[in-house]
């Protein structure tokens, strides 16, 4: 069990520093827009909705995502932080649609 634990702590640890590094408001110099493209698993992008909406972070465990679907996080320059879309999937045929 503290095997399990001590996992748990370091994915935790892991996916909270990708968050700090990817999720944030523009540098006040830059002037253009920038865009991230993050291909993770699923409760990675479901933790880092949460995160960034300021929602309960357990709140990723009522979510669920199709296998490579699309989630879209807009953050604006003033920090304001809005869900585009989550978990979009249109772009798969029906037969390709898989959940975990």
């Amino acid at each position: 069990s503290s095997g399990i634990n001590a996992e748990y702590g370091q994915d935790g640890a892991r996916i909270e520093a990708a968050f700090k590094k990817y999720v944030h408001r523009a540098h006040a110099e830059q002037k253009e827009d920038s865009h991230e493209v993050i291909v993770c698993h699923g409760n990675v992008i479901r933790y880092m909705v949460c995160r960034a909406l300021q929602f309960d972070p357990e709140g990723w465990l009522r979510m669920s995502l199709a296998n490579c679907s699309i989630t879209h996080i807009t953050i604006r320059p003033n920090g304001n932080v809005g869900l585009r879309g989550l978990g979009e999937k249109g772009h798969l045929s029906p037969e390709k649609m898989t959940y975990n």
